[in-house]
Order: structure tokens, then sequence, then C-alpha cells
């Protein structure tokens, strides 16, 4: 009898896992009838057929096993970028490609890949047309994909993790490193790449579901003015900030949660890690500003919420009725808010709180699970400082953001701006503090002054020292031609980083991204 039973579910176990769909009648048809769902491909294929990134082969079968011509992986890459096809009909009828001819399912991809660089075909006058791709081609149509968007694809990865890694052609090198570093290809369980292995199809919808999933990904980056972007005043905003520019690098969506000014405490209540309350307040039928005296838990004392501004918080939400933060005029506000209003933002009901009742500001209501979190925080608690006291504040602000995310994908950056943290004669006040962080904080710690206080930055991008730069450096600080100087007299002038400098870092929290695994 258990024999029998065995032989019963080894036979289950075998049996399709059907996905369903309705036909014209209302009735429930399958799809693929060769996808089970004890196979490791399973997910992936139905994601991929799902999100319209590559459909079956006929006769309600998907073929996982089956290998991936040229052809057909141009067509997945160009469902994944939603490019608009259309617009390659007519160059597609003048290919250069002898092989292929205008009008067929795939002539317009090819086009779109050929035209914008990421198939070169086999010769310049054959693209290849019906060839089995290997995972090595693969990889490098997707890192050309990738520089195609404007991505950053030079990371660091030791190609000898993969037991067979020095078999990778050396025009493939590039494509191999990029797409394992971001978590595209993984090695099989022997920790080989195969890269002269013909791709099945089941391979492939594993690579464009990790790809569709990390461009759906999203990183929220919290700060102050070097978050926010600034080079010198409150209004003098680089072209491209760095969370902005690390979505360039990435390929994926950033939110710029930086305002000028803001202590760590002030950058964790725009977060939700610090609750703020209201208590003993009326909202209006109309919208008329209203006075607001945000308080902590247990507490009442009135918190520095938003008097630095209210960028990143606004919509916000009390006792149900959605507003925002405004100045008495129902404006803006400016750098310094003494006061803060709450204005609703349609009128209704009048609303009297009579017992303390949460603000949910614009960060808490759009949080994800699934976001990557950056934090910049603790300059402004430094300024002046005489001792490493606040450090301690800094970090438990820190794993508070941390615990409210809910997240285990998150980098804390450390400080940068050595004659802006403590006094002159606490000069070390910078590094010390920064030993703290990572001492903390571990692999999520990253040093921005590791790199981009020593001389190799500036020779990595082209610029000669200036006698300021290797001034800077003698003392251990970032070079003031990755700066901009905010006062005549040069006194705790350079805190803020020119473009440039901007870039350089974004690019590090990208690298640090990727190593992490986070994106892959």
């Amino acid at each position: 009898m258990k024999k029998f039973i065995a032989v019963i579910l080894t036979f289950v176990i075998l049996i399709p896992v059907l996905s369903f769909g309705i036909n014209s009648e209302g009735k429930e048809e399958t799809v693929f009838t060769d996808l089970y769902g004890d196979r490791w491909y399973y997910d992936s294929c139905m994601y991929c057929y799902e999100n319209g990134l590559m459909e079956g082969v006929g006769n309600s079968s998907f073929s996982p096993l089956g290998k991936v011509s040229r052809e057909q992986f141009v067509c997945a890459l160009a469902n994944l970028d939603g490019a608009g096809l259309d617009a390659y009909t007519e160059s597609s009828k003048n290919t250069p490609f002898k092989d292929v001819k205008a009008g067929i399912w795939y002539s317009e991809a090819i086009e779109w890949a050929r035209a914008n660089g990421i198939a070169l075909g086999i010769s310049n006058t054959a693209f290849g047309l019906g060839v089995n791709i290997t995972r090595e081609q693969m990889a490098t149509m997707l890192v050309r994909y990738a520089q195609y968007k404007g991505q950053k694809t030079n990371y660091s990865f030791e190609l000898e993790k993969f037991t067979d890694g020095k078999t990778v052609s050396s025009w493939a090198v590039n494509g191999v490193k990029y797409a394992a570093a971001f978590g595209l290809f993984k090695g099989n369980d022997k920790a080989e790449f195969n890269p002269l292995g013909a791709a099945s199809r089941a391979e492939l919808a594993t690579v464009l579901m990790r790809a569709h999933k990390i461009s759906k990904s999203r990183i929220v980056c919290f700060g102050d003015s070097l978050t926010m972007g600034i080079e010198t005043g409150f209004v003098d905003i680089v072209d491209t900030p760095y969370p902005e520019r690390l979505g360039e690098y990435l390929g994926i969506d950033t939110i710029n949660y930086g305002i000028g000014s803001e202590t760590s405490d002030m950058i964790a209540m725009r977060q939700g890690a610090i609750p703020l309350y209201v208590d003993d307040m009326v909202i209006p039928t109309d919208c008329t500003p209203i006075a607001l005296f945000p308080m902590l838990e247990d507490s009442i004392e009135v918190s520095p919420f938003c008097l630095h501004g209210f960028e990143g918080v606004n919509d916000v939400e009390i006792a149900g009725v959605k507003g925002k933060i405004t100045d008495e005029n129902g404006g803006k506000g400016t750098r310094w808010n003494s006061n803060i209003y709450f204005m609703r933002n349609e009128p209704g009901e009048e609303v009297r709180i009579t017992e303390r009742t949460q603000i949910i500001t614009h960060p808490m209501s759009d949080a994800r699970e699934d976001d990557i979190l950056i934090i910049w925080s603790g300059s402004n608690d430094l300024d002046g400082a005489t001792d490493l006291s606040l450090v301690d504040d800094i970090i438990a602000n820190q794993q508070a953001m941390v615990d409210y995310a809910g997240t285990d994908e998150f980098i804390i950056v450390g400080f940068t701006a050595n004659n802006y943290l403590g006094i002159p004669s606490f000069s070390e006040c910078t590094d010390l503090a920064n030993e703290m962080l990572k001492e903390y904080w571990g692999e999520h710690y990253l040093d921005i002054k590791e790199y981009m206080a020593t001389e190799q930055v500036l020779t990595d991008h082209g610029i000669e020292p200036t006698p300021l730069d290797l001034e800077f450096l003698a003392k251990g600080w970032i070079p003031e031609s990755l700066l901009e100087k905010e006062k005549s007299n040069g006194e705790r002038g350079y805190i803020h980083f020119n473009q440039l400098g901007y870039d350089i870092m974004a690019n590090m929290v990208a690298e640090k991204v990727v190593a992490l695994g986070y994106l892959g």
C-alpha cells in the first residue's frame, strides 16, 4: 500500500501546474502544458509570460528547455525595454544584415538592437539568424543594453568566483562581469558560469525576470543638504543631486528626501521613525492654514519639524484629513520657518482633535517594504561639536530609521566635511565619528572619504591637483577640486560637493548597492 501511495504522489508531482486564463466563452483554459510547478524555472517562466516579456512557442507549450536563438533574445530584450519598434519599421527594410528580411516578427527588434549598438551581428553583413545564443553572448548584449540606457556598467567582479571563469572569451569579459555583479547571472551548483553553453528559454526567463524586477526597484535617500544637492547657499543646487545620478547609474527610481540644515532627528521625523503628534486643534471646513504644533510621544515638547523646509513631506494626513504643511499664507515657506501650518487640500467637515493624533507624512504613506534605504545624516548634529557624545544619538536616530523601514537593505553614508564638523581645535572629529559609524554599522557603512580624500580620485578623473588640493589632502580632507567654496575667508567654507563630487559619491553608492547584492 505504501508503495502504491508513493507512486501516486510521484505522479501528482509530475503533473504540470497549469496557469489558467478565461476564453471568450467564459471557460477556463490552460496556457502552458509543459511547465511543472516543482521545476526551478516555473516561477520565472510564468513571470515573463505574465509581464509580457516572453510568449509561448505554440500548441500551449512554453518549451522551457528549448534553446534561444539570437533573434528570440533580441525580441525579449526589446520587450524588457518596452521599445517602440514601429519607429524601426522603415530602417529595417535597409538593414545591412543580409539574412534578415523586413516584415518578419523579429525584423524591427533586430534593427532596434543594431541601431543602438546592442547586437552587432556575427559579421558586418550577417546577424546570425537562427543561431543559438550562448550565455556569454547574452551577457555581452545585456551590458551593451545597459550602456545604451546610460547606466553604469563597470562594477568590480572577480571571474575567479566561477570555476570556469578563465574560459570566458576576452570580448565577453566585461559583459560577464557586469551581468554577474548585477545579479543577472549566477553560477550553477558547481559554481560554473558555462560561458559557451547554449542558453535555454528557462535560463532566459530567469535573467529577464531578474532584470525586470531590478528595473522596478526603488531607492529612498534621506539626508540633509548633501542629499538635497546643495552647492552653495540654500537655493544653489547642482543640476543632478546624487540620488538622481544614482538612479541613472542603476537604471531604477530614486527618491530624494534631502532637506538642508536638518539634524538626524529631524530627518527621522520626516521618515516616520520618530512619530509626531498633534492635540487640541480644530481643522476648519475651508482651506485656511492653521498653526501646527507637533509634539513627540508622551511629551508636551514641540519638535523642530519642517523648520528648514517642506520638501518631500507633503502631502500629509492628520485625523484622516489630507493636506500640506505650509507657512502662514499657505505657501512653501523658507529655509528658516519659526512656525508651520496645516492646510487641508479640499473643503470638508470640521474635525476636532481632542487626543493625541499622529501626523502621517508622505514618506510614511508612500513607503514600500522592498525599498532600499540610504541614510546620510548627522553632519548638522556635529556642527561645532567639542566631543563625540552626539554620535551615539546620531546612530540611535539612524537605527530608528532602519527599524521603521523594516529592511536589511540599507546603507549608512559617512561624514565628509572636516572643516564643518567639530571646531578648529577638534579637527579630528570627522574621522573619529566615522570610525564609530564603521564599528556600529559594519558592511552597511560606506566611507566616502576612504576614496575621495586621496590623490587617486583626482588622477582617476584627469584633474591636476591645485595647491589647495594638496593642502587639503595633506590634512586628510577631500580635495578642493571636488568641493564648492562657500565663504570668502575660506573658513568652514568647504562643506558641499560640486557636480563632479556628487557624481563620484553616487558612483560609490551604486557600487555598494551592487556589492551588497541588493539588486540581484
